[in-house]
């Protein structure tokens, strides 16, 4: 008997709610309508906003004498910087927000395996902003400002220490650079005067030469002029013995002087002979005369020989010195310049290229030296993260249908005890 009132005062109260549902259903209807209507309207005409994230951790602050990094600032440093809101004033006024903009840019720890990060531990930024670029800027300025924030602190003094140091090292650098430079004029000095030289000696060959070709000359003069003589030694010998044998032929009676005269030279007979004066006279004076021309003649061919000699020594002096002094000049001169050359065209860029990568790897340094470093790039939405229409016309839908369900039966249960609700 109790088990069917039981179930008789369920389907009564099963009947009285559904009841009271459809007769407050502009209730609840209505409020997921309007929730319905409200989204719709958020979805449309709600502010859209742009997220931008980046990743950033402690920057390089100082090297160790074997080139590794350290990083001076700690992650609590750069958090709390933007947990107490450091950045919002000036951070406003650099991008000509109003001062009261209430920029909020949020912070996490995200905790990084060595093995999958160099450098450790990270932190992620991000906000939104009414566009992409104003979401980009708001990041990268706050960045600045925690730079000149860290800067400015004493903590940072080891960052201008490095900076200072690496400036230095770059300046010491360049002064060699200006070092090799002045090197490579000098070197090309050098080797101008070093080829200065080479025609100079060049030169001195060039005049031994025509020394060597005008001592030739001369002996081959001297040589022809000793053949001429060597030629005509024979034919005043010849003419010495006819006047020796005329004149013994004359001395011993053996013949007239008609006779004598047909047997000696022609130019004794015209010289000597047909002129009126003794015939024994004439051939002994032309006979003095062949003898002085022969022996002059042979101390002329001793005299040319000898000068002969003497040039012929002289162009052998003067080829050995142009064969051993002046090639050998050359062959220095050259050596020289092609050291040189070597020494401007391997030696100097090799030099240079070594100032050139400790250059290199300073200003590497000096760029990476900052109290924060970036991981990759500032990333910005492609598009709105808001309004998000769906999101927010459902939650109003649900909202709405239970509060008009709720409404509803506390309508309905003040409706039915009101006297008792209100009675005084």
């Amino acid at each position: 008997m109790n088990q069917g009132n039981t179930a008789v005062d369920q389907d009564i109260n099963l009947a009285s709610l559904l009841n009271i549902l459809w007769r407050r259903r502009l209730l609840v209807l209505g409020l997921p309508a309007l929730g319905l209507l409200v989204g719709v309207l958020y979805g449309l005409f709600g502010t859209r906003r742009w997220e931008a994230t980046v990743t950033i951790r402690p920057g390089i602050t100082a090297f160790s004498p074997e080139g590794a990094p350290h990083r001076q600032w700690r992650l609590k440093d750069i958090t709390r910087f933007y947990e107490k809101r450091l950045y919002r004033p000036e951070l406003a006024r650099r991008l000509g927000l109003p001062p009261a903009s209430r920029i909020v840019i949020q912070s996490e720890y995200v905790a990084q395996s060595l093995q999958d990060m160099a450098g450790g531990d990270v932190i992620t930024l991000w906000t939104t902003a009414t566009s992409p670029d104003l979401a980009a800027a708001l990041l990268d300025t706050s960045l600045t400002l925690f730079a000149e924030f860290a800067e400015a602190d004493t903590i940072s003094s080891q960052i201008k220490l490095t900076r200072d140091g690496l400036l230095l090292q770059v300046r010491l650098q360049e002064v060699r650079l200006a070092a090799l430079a002045q090197e490579e004029q000098r070197l090309n000095l050098q080797i101008a005067s070093a080829r200065a030289e080479s025609l100079i000696v060049v030169a001195d060959s060039e005049r031994l030469r025509l020394d060597l070709d005008r001592l030739a000359q001369e002996q081959r003069h001297l040589e022809q002029r000793l053949l001429v003589l060597r030629e005509e030694e024979p034919r005043l010998a010849a003419d010495l013995t006819q006047l020796d044998l005329a004149l013994r032929r004359l001395t011993a009676a053996a013949a007239t002087e008609r006779e004598v005269a047909a047997d000696i030279p022609s130019w004794v007979r015209r010289d000597a002979v047909l002129d009126s004066g003794s015939v024994l006279e004439s051939l002994t004076r032309a006979k003095l005369l062949v003898q002085q021309a022969l022996g002059h003649n042979r101390a002329r061919q001793d005299s040319l020989a000898f000068a002969a000699e003497v040039i012929r020594l002289d162009h052998a002096k003067l080829e050995i010195h142009r064969e051993t002094s002046i090639r050998a000049k050359v062959r220095d001169a050259d050596r020289k310049i092609g050291e040189l050359i070597l020494s401007r065209d391997t030696e100097l860029p090799a030099k240079r290229r070594e100032i050139d990568n400790t250059i290199d790897a300073a200003r590497v340094k000096l760029s990476t030296i900052a109290p924060l470093q970036r991981v990759g790039t500032t990333v910005v939405s492609d598009r709105p993260v808001r309004p998000r229409p769906l999101r927010a016309i459902l939650i109003l839908v649900l909202a709405g249908g239970a509060g008009g369900v709720c409404l509803a039966f506390i309508w309905d249960y003040v409706s039915a005890h009101r006297r008792e609700i209100f009675r005084s």
